[in-house]
């Protein structure tokens, strides 16, 4: 089946006039996890705990059976029941441990691969789901990558509607040039559907300072959107105080920028801390610390509604209750005021 594009997904899911089976692919994994999130708004609030369902690929509950399981379940609410399969490069692109276990040769009779992942025989409940899917489910592949070459891989590209989301890497100079300026399309209708507009010379620098990152160009426009607010006009200047190419990470950084009341700092300093891999209840802990040490006897005042902001912080973190990168900056800006005196020991 042709391949779309990201726009042309959009408008598939815009017109509610969903195809069977999706695959989403690439390295693009924000703007993938916006497109899931608009399948997922298609279903009323109210109905999707019943007639949504995300399943991790090769964990509990998430074998090629339990997801052919779940897609074939009539849905009880609504007409149509949504299977979100995400880490699904597990069954379409797995680490393999021998040549051996390739399942393109031509008897197909291969068993578990001895890395863990799924083999032939283990993925034909999935192939079968392929070839005669449910007419009242809509099953959606997420993968970071996919091997063409796999049997299953093949009957989904070839039966399935299948959308690559490139980074902005590329071969040659021509296919990133060509990967750069899709992005930049991409961010200009990202802003504007927040009704915000930016600067030619800020979208270039966005651009720049992401390198070849994808990933981090998604956080990147996120903190800008979220750091400018009410404005309606992104410049060069936010860019600059929002996004950073640096690598290095202060342990301290955020908690210090905090108390420096520089709210741009505090962002940049937070996404270095997640973008390293640190748990978010650490982070919270440590903003918990700087209330209570810092804050308290510098600006009693703000006592309590700093600590109001980190209670809802803390419960939704504890009842997942959002994207956790987004909690945490939200609870940074509540957090930042007027800059605390701090001992000298700690700048």
């Amino acid at each position: 089946m042709p391949a779309l594009d990201p726009s042309a997904l959009r408008k598939h899911i815009q017109s509610k006039n969903l195809a069977p089976i999706y695959v989403l692919y690439g390295a693009d994994v924000r703007l993938m996890e916006q497109m899931v999130d608009a399948f997922e708004a298609l279903i009323d609030p109210a109905d999707r705990p019943f007639a949504a369902e995300r399943i991790y690929a090769g964990e509990e509950g998430g074998s090629p059976i339990d997801i052919a399981g779940a897609a074939n379940v009539f849905p009880m609410l609504g007409d149509r029941r949504l299977v979100v399969v995400l880490r699904a490069e597990r069954f379409l692109k797995p680490a393999r441990a021998k040549a051996a276990a390739e399942d393109t040769e031509a008897d197909g009779a291969s068993g578990a691969e001895d890395s863990g992942e799924a083999g032939v025989a283990d993925l034909a409940p999935l192939e079968a789901y392929v070839d005669s899917p449910a007419p009242f489910s809509t099953l959606v592949f997420v993968a970071a990558g996919i091997d063409k070459t796999r049997r299953l891989t093949k009957r989904l590209l070839d039966k399935a509607q299948h959308v690559e989301f490139e980074g902005l890497g590329g071969e040659n100079a021509r296919e990133r040039r060509d990967a750069r300026q899709e992005a930049a399309g991409q961010v200009r209708v990202q802003i504007e559907a927040s009704g915000k507009s930016i600067d030619p010379a800020a979208l270039q620098m966005l651009l720049d300072r992401s390198g070849s990152d994808i990933s981090k160009l998604r956080g990147d426009i996120e903190r800008l959107l979220l750091y400018t607010g009410g404005e309606k006009k992104i410049t060069r200047g936010d860019v600059e105080e929002v996004v950073t190419a640096e690598t290095d990470v202060d342990d301290w950084g955020v908690v210090n920028a905090i108390g420096d009341g520089d709210a741009a700092r505090a962002l940049r300093e937070t996404a270095l801390r997640f973008d390293r891999g640190d748990s978010p209840h650490q982070l919270v802990g440590q903003l918990r610390w700087w209330v209570s040490q810092r804050l308290a006897p510098a600006a009693p005042d703000r006592v309590k509604s700093a600590m109001d902001a980190l209670l809802r912080a803390d419960l939704a973190l504890k009842s997942s209750g959002g994207d956790e990168r987004a909690l945490l900056e939200r609870l940074v800006l509540d957090l930042t005021g007027r800059p605390v005196q701090r001992p000298t020991w700690g700048r």
